[in-house]
């Protein structure tokens, strides 16, 4: 359950402070972290899009690709094994990264990059980014 707080207004637009906090959260990371070109969090039952860092991707594209990204995961990790719990998933493109990391139970970061950066830094970012998205949205 996401926390609640009070709401605030920002342009004109009421936001609630904990969707300020993660917008920023997002933004901070994409424009600190080299290679990142876009990121999301998605609602983990339904890959509903909740808050995003850019306008680079379509909504309806991410939400589509990482609803399949996911089903895709569980669905083949049921055929092999009994009990599994998902960690993560990424995808390697030519020329992009695509990662769906969790943030708790009940969201998960969808991040776009490209391939050129290096990879352990940005999956270190990642990993502080999930730690303090968690304790914004629990």
């Amino acid at each position: 359950m996401i926390k609640r707080f009070p709401y605030s207004r920002i342009n004109g637009d009421e936001m609630s402070l904990s969707g300020q906090e993660i917008e920023l959260l997002l933004k901070e990371f994409e424009e600190n972290t080299e290679g990142v070109l876009g990121c999301s969090i998605i609602y983990a039952k339904d890959a509903l899009l909740i808050a995003e860092s850019s306008q680079k991707f379509e909504r309806l594209v991410i939400q589509w690709l990482s609803e399949k990204m996911l089903s895709l995961a569980r669905e083949s990790l049921q055929q092999l094994m009994k009990e599994f719990k998902l960690i993560n998933v990424t995808i390697e493109e030519e020329n992009h990264l695509i990662y769906l990391r969790p943030i708790g139970d009940d969201y998960y970061i969808v991040i776009i990059t490209t391939k050129e950066e290096n990879r352990g830094l940005i999956e270190h970012n990642v990993k502080r980014l999930q730690q303090r998205l968690h304790s914004v949205l629990y």
